[in-house]
This record gives C-alpha cells, structure tokens and sequence, in this order.
C-alpha cells in the first residue's frame, strides 16, 4: 500500500482535545448566579415563608408560581453590577415583567422604587447601572456565596464597593 504524500505547505494536525475556557466557566456562574439571585428575590419578596407569591412591585396584583419573577428595574444590559442588586430587584407579576404595557410599568415601577428607597438611592443605581465592569469568575463566584448567605446588606456592600473603585 502506497502513501500518498500531503500537498505542499500541509500539514495533518491532531486534535486536541477541547479545553474548557474562562468564558465559559463565567457563561456558567452567570447563570448560576441568575438562578440563585432571582429565588432569593422571589423568596424574599413572597408573602408567606416557603411559598412562592406575592404582591407585584409594579401593579400590585397578587400572583403565584412562575408568574411571581424576579423583575428588573434597570434593565439587565446595562451590566453586572446592577443586574444582580437585590435593590434592582423585585417580585414581578409576569404581565407586568414580561407582557404588559413596558412603558406604564416603567413608570410604575420607578414610583415604587423612589417610594422604597428614595430618589438619592435611584440616582445611585443609574449611577452604578452607568459603570461598566469586567465581571470576572472572582465576581461571579463572591456573589454566589453572597446570594447562598441571604445576607442582602453584604451584597449591597460588595456591589457598592466594587461601583466605587
């Protein structure tokens, strides 16, 4: 049997096996990190201890189960810091998160946060929401262990110290 000779300026490359990089070790953590900050709000935010449900930060409305969502009032895009603040994040009717007239519910929503918070605490988070960061596998993981302690005021520090920098 003869061999024949590869064309010239080839070369045949073994395959290495796939290597598992940074970017996909975050792609992971993020959704971890999504999971576990979403139930916590949606948790913390129910009205009766270990049931899902609540009132709507928005509207009002009293729902249950998987309408009962973890609602942003930034929006997600805006980056790291405040797609994972506790205080960026409310129990949500579905219609109202999802479905329902976005323009009203904005505005809903922002009356709701100046109510709870205040308007210098608003200003703080569109300030923040402003700060573009690097969310590094550290971040990921810190928030994490942050979110599995339920210690809410630890993850505000955390997130404000790092807006700070």
């Amino acid at each position: 049997m003869k061999k024949t000779p590869l064309k010239r300026g080839t070369t045949k490359l073994k395959r290495s096996p796939i290597k598992k990089t940074t970017k996909d070790l975050n792609k992971k953590l993020a959704k971890i990190l999504e999971k576990i900050s979403h139930d916590y709000i949606r948790n913390r935010d129910s009205k009766t201890k270990g049931i899902i449900g609540g009132y709507c930060f928005d509207c009002g409305d009293y729902t249950e189960g998987q309408q009962f969502q973890a609602g942003h009032w930034i929006p997600n895009s805006k980056g790291a810091l405040t797609r994972y603040h506790p205080h960026n994040m409310h129990g949500q009717a579905g219609k109202c998160n999802c479905q329902y007239n976005q323009e009203k519910v904005k505005i809903n929503y922002t009356f709701a946060m100046q109510d709870k918070y205040g308007d210098s605490h608003c200003r703080d988070l569109k300030r923040m929401s402003e700060k573009i960061i690097k969310a590094s596998t550290k971040f990921y993981e810190d928030l994490i262990d942050l979110y599995r302690q339920e210690d809410e005021d630890s993850i505000v520090e955390y997130l404000n110290n790092i807006a700070h920098y």
